[in-house]
């Protein structure tokens, strides 16, 4: 009797464990469902919609756009919410772009004089500080940062078809549209590249276009991909992946291609739980090795052969070069707004390189507030360590679509609505920072359901997080970066 007991109990434990993961994967799926429908933040919703609207409102000299009206009005809000630590600590990070803010008025009032400069500082802090905030104080958990991407996922779907027209035909249906209710931005005259136009969708530039939406590949994947099958995760971020290649621009090309060179990298590595340190090794490596056997430097390389167009290549060198020398001659305050830069005659004015404009324009300070204010929060969201599973996909989708960024930030200036959407986008993965290990719960619609280990699906091509072990107490923290 104690013998066929003891059978009964094994049988009977196998087909439970046989059985519980469909279970725990359809009770996992519908409490992620069930989280997945919470709204935007409407402060949020309302600057996304600006940020692709354009349409804008002159008050005297000022341009006034949708989502900068939108800025104005929750600047203050938004900066009382931070300092009442609504948002969480003050953070090194809030007194950076504090302190860009300041300085950069400061270099613009003594070179260029203040009254002459007061619209510019006054949109500058709203652009930075208030795009910045905007993300910092409103999104502030994991559903609400789902929800976000979501959104601009949506979003780009509705421009795909005008994009292909656009593609096909160089007539840009969503500038016309607006241009019949207001003022808007012109058609910016392009040429031909692979056959196609380029096209300029509802921004200033076609370079804006390709920043933008390329920009939003690992979020896709990771956030809006999270419990999905591979198939549905390379189908959402291939769309969004069309709408930044329909710029047929180099600058948002090294940013997409840097991203799907990481998307692959994690996928084929996600046994190996180092593999973010092997692959900032071999980067280094690579780097290293092309600087002593090419006649070149790294950076010409990349540039050129990542470039639609080698004369451009060649001028973003030159960019580079003249830039910082520009820096250092006026390493205090910059040269301001001033186009006189020392160049040769036959450069343009423009500085295709954000991450070096700030420096040219404010000085060394600012130069180096910029490229510290990336770095420290990249670098702390990277370690943080006990992350719930979905957490840390999504902070994987951040980080690329970070450094996709940051990669796209060499070759392309940020301005106008780009800009903001940089430092909206740049702060609302700061959350990631405050995240408790309490918050578990959250992956699997329940508290009593969180104490459970809930597998990984059991078919992915590239699965990424790593697969949680039959006996961890610690189900969620999986995925280290």
């Amino acid at each position: 009797m104690y013998d066929k007991k003891q059978t009964v109990d094994r049988l009977s434990m196998k087909a439970v464990q046989s059985s519980s993961r469909p279970a725990n994967r359809m009770l996992h799926r519908k409490g992620l469902g069930k989280a997945r429908n919470d709204g935007v933040p409407f402060v949020v919703a309302l600057f996304i919609v600006g940020l692709l609207t354009p349409l804008f409102i002159y008050a005297g000299t000022l341009r006034l756009s949708v989502y900068r009206i939108v800025l104005l009005a929750l600047f203050f809000p938004s900066l009382y919410l931070l300092v009442l630590g609504k948002a969480g600590r003050i953070k090194i990070a809030d007194i950076c772009v504090v302190l860009i803010c300041i300085w950069s008025s400061l270099s613009l009032t003594v070179v260029h004089g203040f009254t002459e400069m007061i619209e510019t500082i006054g949109i500058f802090w709203v652009e930075t500080l208030g795009a910045y905030l905007i993300g910092r104080c409103f999104i502030r958990t994991p559903e609400a940062f789902y929800s976000t991407v979501r959104m601009f996922f949506f979003l780009g779907l509705l421009l795909i078809p005008f994009a292909l027209f656009e593609m096909f035909t160089g007539r840009n249906y969503v500038l016309d549209f607006f241009d019949s209710l207001g003022a808007t931005y012109a058609d910016v005259p392009k040429e031909k590249r692979l056959g196609f136009e380029r096209v300029q969708g509802p921004f200033a530039h076609q370079i804006h276009m390709g920043v933008f939406f390329g920009a939003l590949i690992g979020l896709t994947y990771y956030v809006l991909g999270y419990q999905r099958r591979w198939l549905g995760r390379m189908g959402r971020s291939g769309a969004i992946a069309f709408l930044g290649f329909s710029s047929l621009s180099s600058g948002p090309l090294v940013g997409m291609m840097t991203q799907i060179y990481m998307l692959l990298w994690d996928g084929i590595m996600n046994r190996v739980r180092q593999r973010w340190y092997v692959f900032v090794g071999l980067a280094v490596a690579g780097f290293v090795t092309v600087d002593l056997i090419s006649n070149r430097t790294p950076f010409h390389v990349i540039v050129e052969y990542l470039s639609f167009n080698k004369d451009t290549a060649y001028n973003r060198i030159h960019i580079w070069n003249f830039g910082t020398e520009s820096i250092f001659a006026n390493p205090v305050f910059g040269i301001g707004l001033s186009e006189n830069w020392e160049r040769p005659w036959w450069m343009s004015p423009s500085v295709d390189m954000f991450w070096i404009v700030g420096g040219m324009r404010h000085g060394v300070l600012v130069w180096g507030l910029y490229i510290f204010l990336f770095l420290i929060v990249f670098v702390a969201v990277a370690m943080k360590k006990n992350l719930s599973e979905r957490v840390s996909w999504y902070r994987t989708g951040y980080l690329i679509s970070m450094f996709g960024f940051f990669m796209a930030g060499w070759t392309v200036h940020f301005w106008d609505a780009i800009y903001a959407f940089f430092m909206f986008l740049f702060a609302s993965g700061i959350w990631i920072l405050d995240y408790q290990q309490s918050e578990v719960s959250e992956d699997a619609g329940n508290s009593n359901q969180a104490k459970t280990p809930v597998p990984h699906s059991g078919y992915t091509r590239f699965p990424t997080a790593s697969v949680l072990s039959d006996t961890q107490s610690n189900a969620a923290s999986t995925h280290e970066q």
